[in-house]
């Protein structure tokens, strides 16, 4: 007789094209919930690569597991009992109901000039919009977002807030790069497109410390323009990242547009003072644990709120105090139950 449990399991299928390669945030949360999802009785998982021929070691390393406990496919299974697109989009035909995570709404927030270009990035949030039962997003603010761009009713949005790895924690520099060892900086992690804003970051510091050599500016990614003064350090792995984070005597966030803002997490839950712009989800992450510009494109605001912090060392730890007690409210464990909560509840609604 066949094991009750093992019949009555929901079967997810995931979209995990991108589960191996993606470094950016979304790969992390997507690896993140996956890994511990699948410690959950209650589903079993295919993971749908669309490569020609499927391979499983690369979605094994990915969650950490063994590969023989990984089953992977080029299409949905037909007995699917829902899909998960965790990738801004629906990229994937099936009969079953389908989920999708929108991280933001950015594509409408700053549209391509290009037509053709346009279209490609919001087609696939359009789809969603269109067929998803159920869209996860984690923040309010993008939850606004979609309810407000794509048209879609806030009974179909569930918001589920990320979180940051155990890794990023206080601890040791042993992973700390040559380059910035003994040096004074204010890190920013991340891409430099248009609502990152990095260059009036950049306008910041050069009117706070004008030729200041005791202070540095330190971009985990090369921006367009490298100012004086600043260097830029690949973190290639978490290691390095997260002693960049410890090392730090700052983290900026001056993004105009976040739909949460990880890397404004993470610096807190390394131990590290924080300031951003009070702009998009990034006060739903840092709450009054972070140090706020107001106006995120005033570069003298960034100057004078730079000064302030890197001159006063007792603010700098009472933020990172602060810092330390806000991302231990944030679980992983948490948003993987609520994403599985409506996984659940789409492949319920359908039969």
């Amino acid at each position: 007789m066949p094991d009750a449990a093992r019949v009555t399991r929901v079967h997810v299928a995931v979209d995990a094209h991108n589960l191996a390669r993606d470094d950016r945030g979304i790969g992390r949360y997507a690896r993140a919930v996956l890994s511990r999802a699948r410690h959950d009785d209650r589903f079993r998982w295919t993971y749908v690569v669309r490569d020609l021929f499927p391979r499983r070691a690369p979605v094994a390393r990915a969650l950490g597991i063994d590969a023989g406990d990984v089953r992977v496919a080029r299409q949905v299974p037909a007995d699917a009992d829902v899909v998960w697109f965790p990738w801004n989009g629906t990229f994937l035909r099936a009969s079953a109901p389908s989920v999708a995570t929108i991280h933001d709404a950015a594509p409408f927030a700053f549209p391509a000039a290009d037509p053709r270009k346009r279209a490609t990035e919001q087609n696939p949030f359009r789809t969603t919009a269109a067929t998803a039962r159920r869209i996860l997003v984690q923040s309010h603010f993008t939850a606004g977002e979609v309810e407000q761009r794509l048209g879609v009713a806030p009974e179909r949005i569930a918001v589920t807030p990320l979180a940051a790895d155990p890794a990023f924690a206080p601890g040791p520099l042993d992973a700390l790069p040559l380059e910035v060892r003994g040096v004074r900086y204010v890190l920013h992690v991340g891409a430099h497109d248009e609502r990152k804003n990095s260059a009036v970051l950049i306008d910041g510091f050069g009117r706070a410390f004008g030729d200041d050599a005791e202070v540095a500016l330190v971009f985990t990614r090369r921006p367009p323009a490298l100012p004086p003064r600043a260097r830029v350090v690949e973190a290639a792995d978490d290691a390095t990242l997260v002693a960049l984070y410890r090392a730090a005597a700052l983290v900026a966030v001056p993004s105009t547009y976040e739909g949460f803002g990880l890397p404004l997490l993470e610096a807190m839950a390394c131990g590290t003072a924080t300031l951003a712009a009070r702009a998009g989800a990034l006060p739903e992450v840092g709450g009054e644990a972070a140090a706020w510009v107001g106006d995120a494109r005033d570069a003298d605001a960034w100057a004078s709120a730079l000064r302030s912090l890197l001159t006063g060392d007792a603010r700098r730890a009472d933020l990172a105090a602060r810092g330390l007690a806000r991302a231990a409210t944030f679980s992983w464990e948490r948003c993987t139950q609520q994403t599985l909560a409506v996984l659940e509840a789409t492949a319920a609604a359908a039969r």
